[in-house]
């Protein structure tokens, strides 16, 4: 028997067992143990290489911007004030919700997931993916897998979705897990936390237990973002297109295929090159593994992925059988940031599930000089580059990445940043103001950049100014876009702020004592 027809006959017994067990509630609310290899493990993981080297630069640069991360496991839900939602205006219709279950250019199904916990600071973020999948139309289903939510928490994040998601597509979703995050010992004793095996779990969860969806198909595609990832295209499966499809150099000789298939898997390119490699593949896949096979350059060539990762379903439930089997010995060797990453590179090599990897399905890092989409960016020129941010549409002539992570820090001249860490949790409540808007000029008014707390200004090229200039534009514009939308639906127009009077530097001690300085001197 083939290889291809040995997956494809496994994955048929495994889905069979999971329909078996379908309706049987697990009665686990922890990940497994290092010893335990069970093929009831899970999948997925994102967020990585540059993103978090980035995450941890911006917390070393403003290490009091964590507390807006303080008491993580409550839940603090921001509830609309006096208005039913029973007149929900969607931007799309019911006759054009229903005709995006599937794309029509390729009769195909897509399924766009992203794991959370359940803490505020992924609510927000979770609510502009929602928001951003509903306005480009993004086909297929889009559901938020949320982990460790219980009690009062999970009810209230129960009817916060009815509330304020349910409404914008009937394709929409909210999937609850147990807690999987514990590290546990050989004894199965939970010895630590490591928060990030809630996207390998709650993934192989919402595969074997969405009520939406069915291991049987097959033929869909999942793909899996991460929560701070907002949709500026949708994402499909088809990447024939030459123009706004960018391919790293050193692959084009090496392209495996244009679309997702059976056995071809598509991500994004990520800096961890072949690390993974180090570890000690015997202990993790055993050794026989294939992953032991691929060596430096083919590690580098289709194994050193992050999201948006895509796969077809059959695909993906193998990875994540595997992914989740991986994990906990992933990160009982490297117990650190990116373990679930590695886990997810051993998990595809092991399957001899090459990658294509693609270079503009996202951008983060203005600074980057290869790996991301910003060519595309880069064709706006400056002087257009914030009003197109700020106004950017589907028809647009310039084509932008898939998706934008906002994993940095980006700031502009003095007065104008974006940084999630300090993104306001109760932005989306009927009394909160907007952001303050730049002007359109911003990518020529300023060549420099000085984010609260630097000690110093830098300097800025032209381009890099451009870069920076998308990312602080198109960032406030969604968010004030996504905040309107959130206020017509849940506020009474007396109580709905549209005021677009705050900037996000004002949320930082050191702005204002500056600030307070410049006027002293005046």
């Amino acid at each position: 028997m083939s290889l291809r027809a040995r997956k494809q006959q496994s994955f048929r017994n495994n889905a069979a067992l999971v329909a078996q067990r379908r309706h049987v509630v697990s009665t686990s609310s922890d990940a497994p143990g290092i010893d335990e290899k069970r093929s009831k493990l899970i999948f997925f993981t994102l967020f990585l290489g540059v993103c978090v080297f980035g995450g941890i630069r911006e917390y070393l640069r403003n290490p009091s911007g964590s507390s807006n991360l303080k008491g993580q496991s409550e839940v603090r839900i921001y509830l609309s004030e006096g208005k039913n939602n029973s007149n929900f205006h969607s931007l799309l219709n019911a006759e054009e919700d229903s005709s995006l279950e599937f794309n029509h250019d390729d009769n195909t199904r897509y399924h766009v997931i992203f794991s959370t916990d359940c803490s505020p600071y992924q609510h927000w973020q979770s609510y502009l993916v929602y928001f951003s999948a509903m306005k480009i139309r993004q086909p297929g289903h889009v559901t938020r897998i949320a982990s460790g939510c219980e009690g009062e928490d999970k009810t209230a994040m129960e009817k916060w979705f009815q509330d304020h998601i349910q409404g914008m597509s009937s394709r929409f979703h909210l999937h609850m897990t147990p807690h999987f995050s514990g590290v546990k010992n050989e004894q199965g004793e939970t010895v630590g936390e490591y928060k990030f095996f809630n996207k390998p779990f709650g993934l192989k969860h919402w595969l074997e237990h969405a009520d939406h969806f069915s291991l049987q198909q097959i033929d869909d595609i999942v793909i899996l973002i991460d929560p701070d990832m907002i949709l500026t295209r949708p994402i499909l499966g088809d990447f024939s297109s030459e123009t706004d499809t960018l391919i790293a150099k050193m692959r084009q000789p090496h392209i495996l295929g244009r679309r997702v298939e059976h056995g071809l898997p598509f991500a994004q390119t990520y800096g961890f090159g072949a690390q993974w490699e180090k570890l000690d593949l015997d202990q993790i896949a055993g050794a026989d593994s294939p992953a032991k096979l691929v060596d430096k350059m083919g590690g580098r060539l289709h194994y050193t992925v992050g999201p948006p990762y895509l796969a077809t379903v059959q695909d993906m439930y193998q990875i994540a059988l595997k992914w989740s089997e991986f994990v906990p010995l992933v990160h009982k060797q490297y117990p650190n940031l990116l373990a679930e990453m590695f886990a997810f590179s051993i998990a595809a090599a092991h399957l001899e599930l090459k990658h294509q990897v693609i270079d503009s399905l996202m951008v983060s890092d203005t600074e980057i000089q290869g790996g991301e989409g910003w060519p595309l960016v880069d064709r706006i020129p400056n002087g257009e580059m914030c009003s197109f941010a700020k106004n950017h549409h589907q028809d647009s002539e310039y084509v932008l990445p898939s998706v934008l992570h906002m994993c940095q820090r980006y700031s502009v001249g003095n007065d104008w940043f974006f940084g999630k860490r300090r993104f306001p949790q109760d932005f989306f409540t009927c009394d909160h103001p907007l952001l303050k808007e730049p002007p359109d000029n911003l990518a020529t008014a300023f060549d420099f950049k000085k984010p609260p707390n630097a000690p110093e200004p830098t300097e800025l090229s032209p381009k890099l100014a451009n870069r920076e200039s998308f990312m602080v534009c198109f960032l406030t514009a969604v968010a004030n876009e996504a905040a309107t939308f959130f206020k017509k639906q849940a506020c009474k127009s007396e109580k709905m702020n549209v005021k677009k009077s705050l900037k996000m530097v004002e949320l930082f001690e050191s702005y204002k004592e500056e600030s307070q300085e410049e006027t002293s001197e005046r």
